[in-house]
């Protein structure tokens, strides 16, 4: 289906944008003619289905969401078929996905808080409407400008009693925010709540705890999940936090929490809030000026003590002042008066210590010099947006640091990586009881590639398959020379040689539909 922006698509869509275009399904953005304002369409052509089940997943989509009328749930405004097409139209929400605020890293504690409420609150719904979504991750959680969240892509979501249109042994959703239990195809309310307390803590830590080098990878971290790793991790989180997102991610499906009043428990939000508002405003400006009045009752019972053993001294002093003065004469006859509790009057000759004395005290300070130089010293990682930390080809960590790394004294070589860029490698020598600091953005060591097709098109990079415009973010890329090709099944391919330099965008521009016109 060729779509141009002038055209109303199934009588009553302007299409302003396309989104998203394969084969089957498109996405646009567009004017509802009635409604008479913005909407995401979403299209299914039904004559060039493979599997029927994507059509029932499709339909059970909108039925599903119609459902549901929370303000952090997308809304289905219309949908229903025309001629061989299915189509649904959403509610237009200006937003970004929460993967790029969990890469900026930028939010700050109570703005995170406010985002975690606002999740929980959107699956209470949804779960007491008998919905589990089955794919909850970043991507699928929209946030605005104004940190109004909303959870979106119902299409592997099942009514609680309903029978799943795969097998049993059939994964559905994605591995990298899946509970144990779904690796075998079982669903509950609780695997939504598991796969929410991954992103909650990737949110609060800018790290996914499962998350390996490859899929297979990670589908075996969960299937041998290493509870008692996790919960230590999740000790280095915010305290606020720790109990509920510790309650989200138990790996016994009977030992983690029931349902999502339970976490919000935890949180000390009983209610359906969202924690922007002014009630919770006025909660925090209760809470600090308690705190602020604790403080100056702190600190006046401080005063209070420091004065009395300011008194207290100073009537000891005056006691020892009345003492007879013990007369002590240096060997130039210099006199001093020190308080006695005699009455006579000694005289003492100050001495040299023993040579021996000396000898052993210089040989005492020579060996604590020497242990001192064995002791370790700290390797401090600052890296955008995120790396892997190997130590002499043996990783060690994961940044955002929560601890410097402490090495032996010497040279070593540190790498970082990163799935999405070139391995950063540095030799540092590493110096007893000093801190060195490797400072790395990935994102000024590559080149990036921002392709622009019109309507659509596949983009093969050295003939490798990158993906079907358009892209989420540009292609990641070294210096150098690239050959690009993009396909369109309607129209004849295309190739071209381009160059990519670092810290640079290139913008690759074709449109279809007017080059063969």
């Amino acid at each position: 289906m060729d779509i141009k922006s002038t055209e109303i698509l199934f009588d009553k869509f302007e299409i302003i944008d396309c989104l998203k275009k394969d084969i089957q399904t498109g996405v646009y953005l567009a004017n509802h003619v009635y409604l008479g304002k913005k909407i995401i369409l979403k299209t299914l052509d039904t004559s060039k289905l493979s599997d029927n089940s994507i059509l029932e997943r499709f339909k059970r989509e909108a039925k599903l969401l119609a459902k549901l009328n929370h303000p952090n749930i997308i809304k289905v405004l219309d949908f229903g078929t025309y001629h061989e097409f299915f189509y649904i139209s959403f509610e237009h929400f200006e937003s970004n996905n929460l993967r790029e605020l969990i890469d900026k890293n930028n939010l700050s504690f109570e703005k995170k808080i406010s985002l975690f409420v606002q999740l929980l609150n959107a699956l209470k719904t949804a779960h007491k409407n008998q919905i589990i979504h089955r794919d909850i991750k970043p991507e699928n959680i929209l946030v605005n400008s104004n940190l109004e969240l909303k959870i979106a892509d119902f299409g592997l979501a099942l009514v609680s009693n309903e029978k799943s249109l795969t097998n049993k042994t059939s994964i559905l959703g994605t591995p990298t925010y899946m509970a144990p239990e779904q690796i075998n195809g079982e669903k509950s309310f609780q695997t939504d709540i598991f796969s929410a307390g991954l992103v909650a803590y990737e949110l609060f830590s800018g790290i996914n705890p499962i998350l390996g080098d490859e899929i297979a990878t990670t589908i075996n971290n969960i299937i041998n999940f290493n509870e008692d790793k996790l919960i230590s991790a999740i000790e280095k989180l915010p305290v606020e936090v720790r109990p509920a997102i510790k309650s989200m991610l138990q790996k016994n499906i009977e030992e983690r929490a029931k349902n999502v009043d339970e976490v919000l428990n935890y949180l000390n939000i009983q209610n359906d809030v969202n924690v922007n508002k002014g009630s919770n405003k006025n909660k925090r400006r209760v809470r600090n000026a308690i705190l602020s009045v604790l403080s100056l009752i702190v600190i006046l019972v401080l005063f209070l003590i420091f004065q009395e053993k300011k008194v207290s001294d100073k009537l000891i002093d005056q006691k020892i002042n009345k003492q007879p003065s013990l007369e002590i004469t240096t060997p130039k006859e210099t006199k001093k008066t020190l308080p006695s509790t005699g009455t006579e009057t000694q005289k003492i000759t100050g001495n040299k210590p023993p040579q021996n004395e000396i000898k052993e005290n210089i040989t005492d300070n020579k060996n604590l010099e020497s242990n001192k130089t064995q002791l370790p010293g700290m390797l401090d990682v600052d890296c955008f947006p995120w790396a892997e930390v190997y130590v002499d080809n043996k990783k060690v960590d994961r940044t955002p640091l929560q601890n410097e790394i402490m090495l032996s004294p010497g040279l070593h070589e540190i790498k970082l990586v990163h799935p999405d860029y070139p391995p950063v490698i540095r030799n540092l020598n590493i110096v007893s009881q000093k801190t060195e600091t490797i400072k790395v953005n990935f994102q000024e060591l590559v080149g990036y590639l921002k392709c622009n097709i019109y309507p659509w098109g596949e983009i093969f990079i050295n003939g490798k398959l990158i993906g079907i415009t358009p892209l989420r973010k540009p292609i990641v890329l070294l210096p150098g020379k690239y050959e690009v090709t993009v396909k369109n099944s309607q129209y004849e391919s295309i190739s071209r040689e381009v160059t990519i330099n670092s810290k640079k965008t290139l913008d690759f521009n074709y449109n279809f539909v007017k080059s063969n016109n």
